[in-house]
């Protein structure tokens, strides 16, 4: 029997031979994130769960001082018509005593900012005791 070589063009040779893969010593490897509602879902549950252990941990500590705090003792007053708070302040100061600093201790009870006082709004004041 005789064999008979045909001649291959180069497009029949590619069809018939296997394409050589090289490897890389490491291939890289991706991690692709699932983005469905659920994942997204699970994802912002743990977030949150991690946040709140952070804020359980840290947030007495951030809060608490160093120094006991003394407590205040305070009265209650009902602003009447008229009244301001440098006269209120004047009648609680002792007498030598700085009427700012009363003023000063009003405000700081009552988270005011500015000196305004309106005829029956109810204010702390420093006890009278």
């Amino acid at each position: 029997m005789t064999a008979y070589a045909a001649p291959v063009t180069a497009y029949q040779r590619a069809s018939f031979e296997r394409p050589v893969a090289r490897r890389a010593s490491r291939p890289a490897r991706r991690l692709h994130a699932i983005d469905t509602p659920e994942a997204r879902r699970r994802r912002r549950t743990l977030a949150a769960v991690i946040v709140a252990i952070a804020v359980a941990i840290v947030g007495p500590q951030a809060v608490a001082g160093d120094e006991p705090t003394v407590p205040v003792a305070f009265d209650t007053y009902t602003v009447a018509a008229g009244e301001t708070l440098w006269s209120i302040a004047a009648a609680l100061t002792p007498t030598g005593d700085d009427v700012n600093e009363t003023i000063g201790e009003i405000q700081a009870l009552n988270a005011k900012e500015s000196s305004a006082l309106q005829a029956g709004e109810q204010i702390l004041i420093p006890s009278l005791d």
